[in-house]
């Protein structure tokens, strides 16, 4: 999973499509509540997921990893945070999730053995949170991806 999320990441911050997410606003996360003070928006935020082994004989098994990615925006008026607008330019979480679509959609990013990449069961409706003590009020939607591999059973 370290290998993978790893990947994920740089493969998130070398693409030129989503290039208006600056790479210091591309971050791994324990847990994707938590939003480190020094990011600026929009800003994505990636965690390890569910890990699933399909026993398929003695010596091997199907492996399929769960990548969370949660997509922060800052709230704006009316429908912007979500739907993005284009003057002056602001992406929405749900364009900004298509962006992510393009970049990960069955790219194995280069890992050994990985024989699948696709979206996952998990993407959830975009939301509207704020913290406590604080004027930050943000617009989120987490996206999944799973990726597939076989290994040799330890």
């Amino acid at each position: 999973m370290k290998e993978l999320l790893t990947a994920v990441k740089t493969q998130l911050r070398s693409d030129t499509d989503i290039s208006f997410i600056e790479d210091a606003n591309i971050v791994i996360t324990p847990d994707l509540d938590i939003i480190p003070v020094t990011l600026n928006f929009p800003a994505l935020t990636l965690k390890d997921g569910e890990i699933r082994r399909i026993v398929h004989t003695n010596i091997k098994w199907e492996v399929h990893y769960t990548v969370l990615i949660a997509i922060f925006q800052l709230l704006e008026a009316g429908d912007v945070s979500v739907m993005g607008q284009a003057d002056p330019r602001i992406y929405g979480v749900i364009e900004i999730a298509d962006a992510l679509h393009t970049s990960l959609n069955e790219n194995l990013l280069s890992i050994t053995g990985m024989e699948m990449a696709f979206p996952g069961e998990i993407e959830t409706d975009s939301e509207t949170i704020g913290y406590e003590n604080s004027d930050l009020v943000l617009q989120r939607k987490i996206i999944s991806y799973e990726y597939q591999k076989t290994e040799t059973r330890p």
